[in-house]
């Protein structure tokens, strides 16, 4: 009995700059123009993001200013008696 031959191989699939030449190749020209427009527009989107112009600070509403936490207060000294005491320190 003769012994059968393996069946062929699947071709690898493609990959790299040949598959992309290729998708691109097959595009029509609206659909690059639409590609390349929104790239345009994510570009300078995120360049007005990072290096746009920053925003004013806000005006106090009727002249209030925030001054922050009062100020804490001094430690007062350990507590005296007024006269000794055999137990005091």
């Amino acid at each position: 009995m003769a012994s059968a031959a393996p069946p062929p191989r699947a071709p690898a699939p493609r990959r790299g700059a040949r598959l992309r030449d290729e998708v691109v190749a097959t595009m029509t020209r609206d659909v690059k123009v639409l590609v390349g427009v929104g790239a345009f527009i994510l570009v300078v989107g995120l360049g007005w993001m990072v290096f746009g112009p920053r925003p004013q600070p806000t005006v106090p509403v009727l002249g209030f200013v925030d001054q922050g936490p009062p100020p804490v207060p001094k430690k007062s000294p350990p507590p005296r008696p007024p006269f000794k005491l055999p137990w005091w320190k």
